[in-house]
Formats: C-alpha cells, structure tokens, sequence
C-alpha cells in the first residue's frame, strides 16, 4: 500500500489547498533550502499519527498551522489528507485547530488516533523509525542506542504491535493490580461496618419484635378496656334510661296532680267568689227591705224613719267593719305564714347557694388535680422522651469523638502532603522568577530594538509618503501639461485645418513651429504672418518637384536672398521701436529663407505708422497692440484671437515645463526606489523583531502564566494548609465540646433518671388526693340537690299563699267600697223621703218580692258555703298528694343524677382511654378495633411478630437475645398455672402467644414485664437493617469485583506470557535473517568487509538491546564513533536495506541521506534503491543530481510569496513506455533540473498544483 496522493491546506508554510500526486517508484523532492521540502515529509508524518510537535519539528499547536506573512492573515486551521492505497483505498484526515480542537477522520468517519494506528498494523505500516530517514539521522544512526536499533529490528519482525499490545497488557495488569489492593483494603472497611451493621441490625429486629409485641400486647389492652368501658356504659345506658322513665313518669304526674290542684283552686276561687256575691246580694236585699220599711215608715213618720233608716246604716257599716277588721286579721295572718315561708325559702336558697359554692370549689379542686396530674404525666413522658434523647445523644457523642480521632489522622496526613508540596511549588516559583526577570531584560532590550527600527520605519514611512506626494503631484502637472499640450495640438489643428499627416514629405514643417520670437510680441506675429503662421514651410525647388497636381494646405514657399527691403533710416524716426522680423530667431535651415518673408516696423502706437506710413509708403507698420497698417494702406484693427504663433510659443513653453518636470521626477523615483528597498528591509527586520519579541512575549506569557498557575497552586496550598489548620483547630475545639458534652449527657442521664422516679411518686400522690377530692365533690353534690329540691318545695308553698293574700285583699277592697256606698245612700236617702212615700205601695209590692228573694238566697248562700268548705278539704287532700309526689320526683333525680355521674365518668374514662390510645398506636379506639377484629378473622392459627429481613439469621447469643428470652420466662412464670403448654411450644418455635389468647391477667402480666424489657435497651439504629441490606449487597459486589479483578490479572499474566513466546521467535527469526542481509548488502556497498547484527544480552533476547559491528575493507575499528560520516551512512543504509530484504516497506521517506556520500557510494547507494523500487515506494528529499537521474518523478518547491511554499511537478520519461500524464498536469517550460550533460528529460509538464 502506498502513497497516492497528499492534499494539504494550512499546514506549516502550505497557505492554500496543495495536492500532490505520488507514484509507485522512486520519486524526488527538490528545491532551495527553506522552501518547505521537509514540511512535505513532516505533513506525511503528521497525518499518520505524529501526535508530538517534536516530531513535525514543532513547539506548539500553532506552529504547524499557517502563520501569515506581511500580505496574508494566519489561518485558523490545519488540515493534511493522505490518500494510500494499492487494491483497496485508505483515506486518512487529520485536522487541528488554533484553539487546540484536533480530530482524525478515516475513509470520512471520524475516528480515534488509535483506530488509525491499528489500521495502519494491519497493513504493516508501524512506527515512523521504520519507513522514515529524517534528516541528519542517517549519520546518527549507527551510534544509537542499542533499544532504538532494536525497534527497527521489531518493526521488521512485526513484533512491535506485540510489544505495543504487552504494553497495554502490562498496563492494565498493573492498573488491575493496585485495582485489587484498593479493593482489597475497601472490603476490609466494608467488612467491618457490615458486621458491625450485622449485630445493629440483629439487636434492631428484636427491639422491633418486642415493640411490636408490646404494641400487640398494648393494643389488645386497650381493646379489652374499651370493651370493658362499652359494656359498663351500656348497662349505665340502661340504668339511666329507666331512671329517666321513671322521673318522667313521677314527672307527668306532678304535672297531672298540678293541673288538678290548680283547676280544683280556680273551682274554689270561683265558689268563693259566687259566695260573695250571693252574700252581697243578700246584704242588698236586705238594704233594699229596710229602706223601703224606712221610706214606708217615713211616710207615716218621716224623722223616725230617717232615724230608723240612720240606724240601719251605722248598723250596716258597723258590720262592714266588722267583716273588714276580720279580712285585716285572716291577712295578717297569711302574711305572717308567707313571712315565715319566705324566711324559710331565703335559708334554704341560702343554704342551696353555698352548698352550690362548695360544690364548684371541690370540682375547681378536681380538675385542678385532674389538670396537675395531667401535667405530671405529661412531664412523665417528657422527661421518657428525655431521657431517651440524652442516652442516644450520648452514643452518639461516643461516636462523634471516635469519627473526630479519625478525622485528625486523615487531617495530619493531608497537611503533611500540602506542606511538601508547597514547598515544591516555592522553589518552582523562584526559578520561574528568575527565568522572567532574564527574559523581561530580553524583552526590553528587544523592545528598544524594535522602537528603533519602528522609528527609522516611520521616518521612512514619512520620506517615502512626502516622495510619493511630491511625485503624484509631479505626475498631475504633467498630465495637466501633457493634456494642455495635447489641447494645444488640436487647436493649431484645427487652425491649420490640417494635421501632421497632411505635411509633404520633403517640407520642413509648419512655418510657426519652425521660428522663435519673443513671447510677448507672438500676438503681433499672429497678425502680421496669421497665413504664414498656418502653412508648411517648403524650399521652392523641392516644391516643384513635389507638385503633383494637387495641393492640400497652405505652403509657404522659401527661396534664398529674396525678399522686400525696409530703409534701416526708419528705425531712427521717432515712435519706431524697431523692425517685426528682426525679432525672429530661426533654426540654420530656414534662416537663409527668411528673406523672402514681409517685414513691418513696430511703432509705438497708431498715428506714428500712419505719419510715418505717408512717409514710407512702401513700409507695413504695426502697432504694440496689435493693429496694422499694410503699405496698400489697409489698416486692419487689433485681433483678440490667438493665432497658431501664441499657441506655439505656448507649447513650448509646456514641453520645457514638462521637460523640467521630469528632469525632476527620475530622480525622485530612484529616490523613492531606494527608500522602499530601505522600508522593506526595516520590515522584514521588523517582523523578524517582532516575531523574536512576540517569542519572547509568549514565552514570557507562558511562563508568567506558569507562575501565576503556580502561584495560585501556591495560594490554594496555603488556603488548603489554612483551612486544615482551622479544621484541626476547629475539630480540637469539636473534640473538647464533645468530650464535655459527653460529661453533662452522661450527668443529663442520671438526672433524668432521677427526675423520672421523682415524677412516678408525685403522681401516686396526686391520684391519691384526687380519688378525695373527687369523693368529696359527690358528697357535695347530694347535699346541693337536697337543698335544691327543698327550696323549690318551699317556693311553691310561698307562691300559693301570695295567691290567697292577693284574694284577701282584693275582698276587704270590695267592702271597703260597699261601706262607702251605704253612706252615700244615706245621704241620698234624705232626698228621696218624698219619693218613698209615692212608692209605699209600689215599695211593699217589691219587698214582698225581696223577701222571696232574700229567703232563696240565704239559703243558696249556704249551699255555696258548703261546698267552699268540702272544696277546701279537697285541695289540702291535692296539695299532701303533689306533696308527696314532687319527694318522690327528687328521689328520682338524685337517682337519675348518680347515674349520669357514673355515665360521666363511664365517658371520661372512654376519652381517656382513646387519648392514651392514641398517644400509643396513634389509632384511634374504633381503628384500632376494626384492626383487631380483622386480624382475629385473617390470622386465626399465624404469628403477628415480624420476620426478620432476609440476610439476617437469628442467633442464639447476645445480649438483646437474653434480654428476650427474659421476658419470655418471666411472662411464663406467671402464666405457668393458666397456659401450661403453650409456653413450651412457643419457646420451642420461639413464637409468642398470640396476644387474644391470652387471659386479662395474664396479658396484664405481660405487658408490664415486657414495658420494662424494652426499657432496658440502649440507643438502638433502628435503620441498621436496611443499611446491613444496603452495605451487604455493597460487600458482595465488591468480592465479585474482587474476583473479577483475580480473574483478569490471571488471563492478563498469561496473555503477556503468550505474548512474550511468540515475540521472541518471531525476533530472533527477524534478527538472524536481518543479520545475514546485513552482511550481503554491507560487502556490496562497502565491496568487502564485516559487519555482522548482535544481541548485548542473548540470555534475554525479549529486553536485550541491538548492537552493530562493522569492519570496512582494511580497517579495523573498535568503535563505530569513529567511522567517517559516509561510513556511517553507508553503514545505515545498509542496515535499511537488509530490513526491506527482510520485510519491505509499502514506502519509505528519505531526508537528505545522501549528502554525506562521494559520487561512488552514491551510485552503490542508488543501485539498491532501484532494485527494490517495485516493492517499496521511494520519495527521497535531496539536492544530488545523480539522485535526481535515477528518480520517476521530480517535485520541486519554491516560494514566490514570502512563507508560502508553492510545488511544481516533472514527470521523467525514460525510454520504456510511461503512463500516461496524471489528471490535473498541464505543459510548461521544461525546468533546468540536474545536469545538462546528464540531463535524459526529453519532455516536461509543469503543474502548478490546485489551491482551493
């Protein structure tokens, strides 16, 4: 597999995309030093896998990428392309960017670097020492070391892909084997902590079995009690529902005997009322009877019978008030009854109130209790609660000052560690202390250097920038010159009417150019000679023989001596300033014709020629300002219009201006020229500055970040050595707070301990006091319904005589009025005599009829008396009945008021219980009743306790094993005489009895011995079974990993032992061999001698380093030092070339490794090249010509561009048949490469490779 083709862009001095063809062959790269040949050779290693910089001849990154030059920016990337192939293709990318970013890319994929090195194995294609010569290694070579001759020795064995594969190997092993130790010493740590985790989590499953049995036991408890407290509050129910009956019953009937009693009442109010008016009636009547006897009388005796009729009043009213003191003494009476009752209600309410009183004091005494002894239990479980936290904090505290003791190991190590390393890093600051200050020095000497050159840049900048304006603004005035000239020749053109063309060729040119005058006077001449002005001067004879017929402009025909003479007297006339024509200046040609020509005297002004005119008439005459007098006395006005002289005598003066311009502007470019050369080597210098400064910039850079890196490595150990000092500090000031926490947590213990049992007797104490007081309020409360039920009693009595008294007096009132009465009839009686007497018989007639009347109702008015009397013997009867029935009513509410107590303290005890439910299983009484009931009905004949978590078997030791199996005989012992079997069998299946088996005694037993149990425990994780789980399956996997690892060092040991086998025969097959082409190839090149290939150790042909002997013809050397330089090369061109017999190379790359040899050794050299050229692909760096001659195709490199390397191809034609040209060549001029005597090339096709 060879070379096919290279495509590279942007690498070293390679600027554009460059493609280059190889050939199977012998291929040459020629050029001047500095053009880039060895950057081909670096860009081939570069592509196969050169990761070193050194090994393309670089420091950094941006050393192989394009740079720039003074016209070109750097580029930002570098990409080489190498295409190799023979039957298959294998296309190989390699590109890096500035920002340090590479990537390789194989066949288009992108790929690892190792992917393309394993590639390039299996096409036996290895390291570069095998197919590469770089320059100035040939001479080297046979003074190597021993390991470097060996690897080329490997290469051709194939051996070193074994090496590189023992390598690996050996790497992993040792990578396996500290894998190992380190797992090793884990697993000792996990061991540790899983058997610790094992016995926490063994005590943490019993633990949880006795507080699950305890809760089973609790529960169970709490359901006997609660159906205890449902069965007693059941009968209370039923008690106090009769107890209700039979109140409502005593009740409805206090009601009913009520309701007789007051409607027998309202009957007897009713009669005694009807008595009154009946005796009122009477009384009427009675009244009536006498005053009629009165009026009667008092007819017949009208003074007796108003005495009469006085009398009966005063006997009436005597009567009245009679009945009235009776009323006043019955009242008082009642009131003196009501005023005794009521004394009596006010005692009982008295009394009532104050038992009340000392009823309310009790019960505030009770629930005072109650609420004390509340918080007395409360403080109980507070201070369980405490005493609890304080034991684990004080475990935890052990385990905080074990951890602590650790800490400060693993502290002390790590300070010891930063502190050597700080020091490392100080004395790596010094010396980048140093190598900074020398460079700054270089840097400021640099930098004055280059100011000195930028200032003499500048200044040339200036000069050239001033030359170069002087020099434009030359060349704009003589364009402008140039253009005013080219205006000016059109215009005497087009004055003429005629150009250059139309000039006969024998004349001697336009007749205005030919001459000079004065500049100031042309405009005269304009006038005097405007027609001469326009013509071609011709010399009459050469006119004749010219004249074909035809004439195109106007010809000024010259002939010698003749002409019109002017009288010279003239000149001495006044005004005459002197003759036109004598102010011309002609060239020697024409000056001999000028006589030919009209002449006019130049007077001062108009009236002076036309004086002198009349004078001279013969004359023209012509004034300064332009006008003329011919001698035919013609007299023609001064003309504005330049004419052909003016325009002449301008043109010259542009050319003598322009001429002068640039007699100015050649120097000035040579001048210019020199400067730029002068710039442009101020340039180069100062890039070459710059470049060295920007050398030392970067190398300042980096060492300056080198040290502010170290620095802050500096830094960060001395904040690390801080912030372990503060940690060692802080974990010494830890350690103290914890040492005396552990103190007052172990005196917070005791004191718990102590204040627990100080709480159990005070709560004795106050339930003692309480079933007192609580005693006390039941007595106080029957005493205050006695008083009530008295009181009420009283009240009603009170109320009744209120009534009667309210009755009596309405009665006195009535006769109280009716007393009135009689005395107003008194006095009305007097008036009325004389009307008596009218109705005497009317009178007799109606007391005839009173006394009727009056007898009926005397005798109904003792009927109604009767039954006033037989009602008021009813009601006493009422009154002792409702009497009875109301005691009878209180006897049932103090009954029924015992039972709600007992329903009370039935409820309360329930609340209690479901509060202490509560508090204990967090459920409450109807949960944890349906809970019980469904486990009664799911687990009939099963064990509630829970099974300890898979990985933890039971044991039989320990001291929470003890501790359980105390509670089991101790719960035995007590059950002996009611389960006598059942504790066997479950000591023997190590089950508790279930629970609901279990007699009240017994499970009372139980679960106090079982209370106590647990509180024996210490602090116990209650997570240790999960983190046992957890840091099991950690412990498995690890001794699967550590199997694993035995596993791989044991197939890794015997891989390297296969390997080890195989490489050795393959190598001293490879050496022998090598050895015996050594020695043909070393006599042919040398024509004799020895030379022979050797192992220094041959007991250990794996290791042992190569060495070579060689004895040129005649010579005996004992040291291969002191061959000569083409010895040595001769010598390891040998040696290659008994690799390639060996094993050949697909190619091989040559850097100048034949400058060191004489034309003889050249030849020898080149032979064997060309013998193996159709195995192996040559591509040879030289400057030889006799190379160049046996070479197929010829590449050589220049630079046009500053940095930039451009190729160019020669393909060598030889007599045999070639292929034919390769895409892309196009034909040049042959190139002068090699010797021209010696030079075969017959053709050459140069290509200027593509750039994209």
């Amino acid at each position: 597999m060879f070379i096919k083709k290279l495509e590279v862009q942007g690498f070293k001095s390679f600027a554009d995309r460059t493609k280059i063809l190889f050939h199977p062959g012998i291929t040459a790269i020629v050029g001047p030093n500095g053009t880039g040949k060895s950057n081909i050779v670096d860009a081939i290693l570069w592509s196969l896998g050169g990761m070193r910089l050194k090994s393309v001849r670089g420091d950094r990154t941006e050393d192989i990428i394009f740079n720039g030059n003074a016209k070109r920016p750097p580029l930002s990337l570098a990409e080489v392309i190498i295409t190799l192939g023979n039957e298959e293709e294998l296309v190989i990318s390699h590109r890096v960017f500035r920002s340090g970013e590479s990537e390789y890319r194989l066949n288009g994929k992108a790929v690892r670097l190792k992917d393309i090195q394993d590639e390039l194995w299996k096409h036996s294609i290895g390291e570069k020492e095998y197919f590469v010569i770089e320059q100035g290694a040939i001479g080297s070579f046979v003074t190597s070391k021993p390991q470097e001759k060996r690897i080329l020795i490997e290469e051709a064995a194939g051996t070193a892909y074994y090496k590189d594969k023992k390598r690996q190997a050996e790497s992993k092993l040792e990578s396996s084997e500290q894998n190992l130790i380190r797992l090793e010493d884990i697993i000792i740590e996990v061991e540790k902590s899983k058997n610790s985790l094992y016995r926490q989590a063994l005590a943490a499953a019993r633990f949880r079995r006795l507080r699950e049995r305890l809760r089973e036991l609790t529960a169970h408890h709490f359901y006997r009690k609660m159906r205890q407290l449902d069965s007693q509050q059941e009968n209370i129910k039923n008690q106090l529902d009769k107890a209700l009956s039979i109140e409502q019953e005593l009740v409805s009937a206090v009601k009913v005997e009520e309701t007789t009693l007051s409607k027998q009442r309202k009957e007897f109010w009713d009669l005694e009322k009807q008595l009154k008016d009946r005796q009122e009636k009477v009384f009427s009547l009675k009244g009536q009877l006498s005053r009629l006897e009165g009026e009667i009388e008092r007819e017949n005796k009208k003074l007796e019978y108003l005495e009469t009729t006085i009398k009966k009043a005063d006997s009436d009213r005597s009567d009245l008030t009679k009945e009235i003191k009776d009323l006043e003494t019955e009242i008082s009476g009642t009131l003196s009854r009501l005023s005794g009752l009521e004394k009596d209600l006010a005692e009982k309410t008295l009394a009532a109130e104050n038992s009340r009183r000392q009823l309310e004091e009790v019960r505030i005494l009770t629930r005072e209790k109650e609420a004390g002894l509340a918080e007395l239990r409360k403080a109980q479980l507070t201070g369980l609660q405490k005493h609890t936290d304080t034991r684990n904090n004080l475990y935890r505290l052990e385990k905080d000052l074990e951890l602590l003791a650790k800490q400060e190991e693993k502290l002390k190590q790590e300070k010891e560690g930063l502190l050597s390393q700080k020091d490392q890093t100080e004395v790596r600051i010094s010396a980048l202390l140093r190598d900074l200050e020398n460079l700054e020095l270089q840097k400021k000497e640099q930098e004055k250097i280059l100011q000195e050159l930028l200032e003499k840049y500048s200044q040339a900048e200036e000069e050239i920038s001033q030359q170069e304006a002087d020099l434009i603004n030359l060349n704009r005035q003589l364009e402008e010159l140039s253009l005013e000239l080219q205006a000016l020749n059109k215009i005497a053109e087009a004055e003429r009417q005629s150009s250059n063309q139309d000039l006969l060729p024998e004349a001697l040119g336009w007749f205005s150019e030919l001459i000079e005058i004065p500049p100031e006077e042309a405009p005269l001449f304009d006038i005097f000679w405007k027609e001469e002005g326009k013509a071609q001067a011709c010399q009459l004879e050469t006119f004749k023989n010219l004249y074909r017929g035809e004439i195109k402009t106007n010809i000024l025909l010259l002939r010698e001596n003749a002409g019109y003479p002017v009288p010279n007297s003239i000149v001495k006339e006044d005004g005459v300033l002197g003759f036109l024509k004598r102010k011309v200046k002609a060239k020697p040609e024409l000056e001999k014709y000028l006589g030919s020509l009209e002449d006019a005297v130049l007077t001062k002004d108009l009236l002076t020629a036309i004086r002198l005119w009349e004078k001279y008439p013969q004359v023209n005459f012509i004034t300064p300002g332009g006008d003329l007098l011919e001698s035919s006395g013609l007299l023609r006005p001064a003309q504005k219009k330049e004419g052909l002289f003016v325009i002449n005598q301008e043109k010259k003066r542009l050319e003598k201006e322009i001429d002068r311009l640039q007699a100015i502007k050649d120097p000035l470019l040579k001048k210019l020229g020199e400067k730029n050369k002068e710039k442009e080597e101020l340039g180069i210098s100062i890039e070459s500055q710059k470049k060295n400064l920007s050398e030392i910039e970067r190398t300042l850079y980096d060492l300056q970040r080198e040290k502010k890196f170290a620095q802050s490595e500096l830094e960060k150990l001395g904040s690390g050595l801080t912030i372990l000092e503060k940690e060692e500090k802080i974990q010494q000031e830890e350690k103290n707070k914890l040492s005396e926490k552990k103190v007052a947590a172990s005196s917070l213990v005791q004191q718990a301990e102590l204040e627990l049992e100080s709480l159990k007797e005070k709560i004795r104490q106050e339930e003692e006091i309480l079933i007192q007081y609580k005693e006390k309020e039941k007595e106080r409360e029957q005493d205050y319904y006695q008083l009530k039920s008295e009181r009420e009693l009283l009240l009603e009595k009170t109320n009744g005589i209120r009534s009667a008294l309210q009755s009596l007096e309405k009665r006195q009132q009535a006769i109280k009025s009716k007393l009135g009465q009689i005395e107003i009839e008194v006095f009305a009686g007097e008036e009325e005599k004389s009307n008596l007497r009218r109705q005497i018989e009317e009178l007799k007639q109606r007391t005839a009829i009173l006394k009727e009347q009056s007898i009926k109702e005397e005798q109904e008015l003792t009927e109604l008396e009767q039954q006033v009397q037989t009602r008021k013997k009813e009601l006493d009867e009422i009154e002792s009945k409702l009497q009875f029935l109301r005691q009878q009513e209180e006897l049932a509410r103090e009954e029924r008021m015992k039972i709600e107590i007992q329903k009370a303290e039935a409820e309360r005890d329930r609340l209690n219980l479901e509060e202490t439910c509560w508090q204990e299983l967090k459920k409450n009484l109807l949960e944890l009743k349906q809970e019980i009931e469904e486990l009664s009905a799911a687990t009939v004949g099963t064990s509630t306790a829970p099974e300890i978590p898979e990985g933890l078997e039971e044991v039989q030791e320990g001291e929470a094993e003890e501790i359980e199996e105390s509670v089991e005989e101790k719960t035995e012992e007590k059950t002996e005489s009611k389960i006598e079997e059942k504790p066997k069998e479950r000591k023997k299946n190590k089950q508790p009895v279930p629970a609901r088996e279990l007699s009240d005694e017994d499970l009372e037993k139980e679960l106090e011995a079982t209370s106590e149990v647990l509180q024996r425990y210490r602090a116990i994780n209650l997570m240790a079974e999960e983190e046992y789980l957890e840091q099991k399956k950690r412990y498995d996997f690890l001794i699967q990993q550590r199997q694993d690892l035995r596993d791989s060092i044991n197939s890794t040991q015997e891989a390297i032992k296969k390997i080890d086998e195989e490489s050795k025969t393959q190598f001293l097959t490879a050496l022998a061999e090598v050895n015996k082409n050594f020695q043909e190839v070393f006599s042919l090149l040398f024509r004799g001698g020895t030379a022979e290939v050797k192992l220094l150790e041959p007991e250990n042909p794996l290791d042992s380093g190569v060495e070579i002997i060689a004895q040129p013809p005649g010579k005996r050397v004992q040291n291969l030092a002191l061959l000569s330089g083409g010895e040595k090369s001769l010598t390891s061109l040998a040696f290659l070339f008994a690799l390639f017999r060996y094993k050949p190379s697909p190619f091989c790359i040559l850097d100048e490794v034949d400058a060191a040899l004489d034309e003889i050794n050249l030849a020898r050299f080149l032979n064997l090249m060309k013998a193996i050229k159709h195995q192996t692909q040559f591509i040879i760096i030289t400057h030889s010509y006799k190379t160049m001659e046996v070479a197929d195709f010829i590449y050589g490199t220049t630079m046009e561009e500053p940095n930039i390397t451009k190729v160019y191809s020669v393909r060598m034609e030889k007599k045999e048949e070639i292929p034919a040209a390769e895409e892309n060549n196009k034909p040049s001029e042959t190139l002068p490469l090699g010797n021209p005597e010696t030079k075969k090339a017959e053709e050459s096709q140069e290509e200027k490779l593509e750039s994209s």
